[in-house]
Parts: structure tokens; sequence; C-alpha cells
């Protein structure tokens, strides 16, 4: 019996501003890794930038494809466009990347052989997830992998801006050490997963749809990958596939998240960020129980804590507004993006 041919891979990134070099690292990092080709869309480049994404693009053709938008309206229609383009081709899957990420070793082949052991398993509906680390660094790497598997997600069904009572309080005892931190396995499910060295199969991506452009920038990509979930898929998280994603500047600090959104510097990012989570938990769930009412009132409560700690009464208009248009179902554009 003949052998079966390797999977078809597509990769597949976002660009804007000022990002060129990085993004060539990312497309180059992606052939060396054997996809067969790349999808490239110009998110809004700057005049320079857009040049020598051009000038590779057409010394790598057709190997490498470059779509340009005339402007940056955020990554959910870009990263849309991207699939889109992908799921028009031949390949069997698309690897999504942002477009400072970089694969390390043969994290792709490692990405391919997990996901052929959920569809050995029965569940053709997946994806894979790689750890993703602040760099190579082998520290860095253990330490990627140690928060990865002692991150707790909040229910969605009752969360409110990402608010559970109970996670609340959990996280409270061991912060005091009444409480083991907990230790997750090697390998574990996800409710959801970011774009960055995502790999799915186009199949997948053909029953879930494309990314809610509505839904502009941040937590659209948690938005989308959930659908896999919600339809009764599995999203596998990676301990052996790294892909090195840069940290950078922070718009919002590390440390308690609503005291985080108090000291992040980007009211845009904020908002988006914010609306955007409260908008994929109503959807999850009963939009109104007791559950959720009581996280709800307890967010609002950290807020006027953290805005009485913080003397910045305008995050929390912000995050009124925000709450206030997910309730509603105000999508889009609603506020100009900056940074």
């Amino acid at each position: 019996m003949a052998a079966s041919s390797p999977p078809r891979v597509i990769g597949a990134t976002v660009t804007y501003g000022s990002r060129a070099a990085s993004c060539l690292a990312t497309v180059e990092a992606m052939r060396a890794a054997g996809v067969t080709a790349v999808v490239v869309v110009d998110n809004g480049s700057v005049a320079a930038a857009q040049r020598d994404l051009r000038e590779y693009a057409r010394a790598h053709e057709p190997l490498v494809r470059y779509h340009r938008l005339g402007r940056n309206e955020g990554s959910a229609p870009a990263f849309g466009f991207a699939i889109a383009r992908a799921l028009e081709s031949d390949a069997d899957y698309v690897w999504l990347l942002d477009d400072d990420n970089l694969p390390q070793g043969d994290a792709l082949s490692i990405l391919l052989e997990e996901d052929g052991a959920l569809r050995a398993a029965g569940d053709d509906l997946c994806a894979v997830a790689p750890t993703r680390a602040p760099s190579a660094e082998p520290d860095d790497v253990a330490e990627a992998r140690r928060v990865e598997q002692a991150r707790e997600h909040p229910r969605e069904d009752r969360s409110f801006a990402g608010v559970e009572l109970a996670l609340f309080a959990r996280r409270a005892l061991e912060r005091i050490g009444l409480r083991r931190p907990r230790m997750g396995e090697a390998g574990a499910d996800l409710s959801y997963a970011p774009y960055g060295g995502l790999l799915v199969r186009l199949d997948v991506l053909r029953r879930i749809g494309l990314p809610d452009a509505d839904l502009v920038l941040y937590g659209d990509d948690l938005e989308y990958t959930s659908r896999i979930v919600r339809a009764g898929g599995r999203i596998r998280l990676s301990r052996d596939a790294i892909v090195v994603d840069p940290r950078g500047q922070r718009w919002m600090p590390p440390g308690f998240e609503v005291l985080a959104m108090f000291r992040s510097t980007n009211d845009a990012l904020l908002y988006y960020s914010i609306r955007n989570r409260i908008h994929r938990e109503l959807r999850t769930g009963r939009r109104r129980s007791v559950a959720r009412g009581v996280n709800a009132g307890l967010f609002w409560a950290l807020c006027l804590l953290c805005t009485v700690i913080t003397r910045r009464p305008s995050k929390l208009r912000v995050l009124r507004a925000a709450a206030a248009d997910a309730w509603a179902g105000r999508l889009g554009r609603r506020v100009e993006l900056s940074g």
C-alpha cells in the first residue's frame, strides 16, 4: 500500500505599522518549518514596511502571498481575511502566527503529530496550541510551561469580565498560603486559545466559520477558537511545541487583573478587551443568573476599590461603557484605535 502524503500546511500572519522585519522573520521561520505557502496580510503598514513586504513576496512568489488592506480595522477582520485565503487553498491545515512569533525547532511537526493523535482518538473537531514563551531560553520555556500548567480560567457560563467568585476565593487562599497552587497536567485541554501558533485543520474552520469582524480586536481570537469547544470539540495545549512570543511593552501590567485594568495605558485596548470578553461570556450560558449577578457585583465592587487606590475614575468610565455595549450587543468600532 502506498504511503500517505504528508499533510499540507499553509501559514498565515497579520502585520501592521513598522513591523516588517519581525513579520519577515516569522515568515522565514514558517518556511523553514516546511509550510507549503504563507499568507501575509498587511493591515495598514507604513510605506517603508509595505515596500519591504511587497518586495519579499515578489522574490518568493508563489510561496508567499501578500495582501494589503487599505486601513487597519483591527485583528479580527485581518485574520478573518487571512483565514478566508487559507480556506481557498488546497492545504489541509492552517498555522496561525502573530507577526513577532518564532516557532522553535520542530514545533510544527509536534503540533501535527498531536493533532493526528487527537483525530486517531476520534476527536475530529480539534486544534492544537503551542506553549508560548517570551524567549527560547530554557528557564523562560520552563516557566512558561509551569504557568500554563497552573493556569485556571473562570467558568464563562457564570463569570463577568473574567471575575468568578469561586476562582477569586481560591486564588486569594493561595496567596495567603491556605491552599496549594493548582498543578495541571503536562498537556491540557483549553477552553479557547490565541491565534499565536495555533494549528487547525481547514475542515474545522469550515465548520465554525470566520472570526467576527465586529469584535475588532482583543479577544476576537478567543471568541473564535471557543467555538470549537462550544461545538463539542477540543483544543489541546502542547507542552513540547514551543513558540517564542516576545511580550514587549505591556499596555496592561501583570498582576491582579482588575487593578491592572486601572493601571493600563491604552483606553481603546481596555475598552475592546473588556467589551469582547463580556460579549463572549454572555454567549456562554445564561445571560441572567444568580451566579452571573454575584460575579458582576464582585467585579464592580473591585472596580470601585481600584478607583480609590489608583485615583483613576476615567478607567471606571471606560469599563462601564464597555460593559454597557457588550450587554446591548453594540459591537464594531466604537472608539478610535490607538497605539
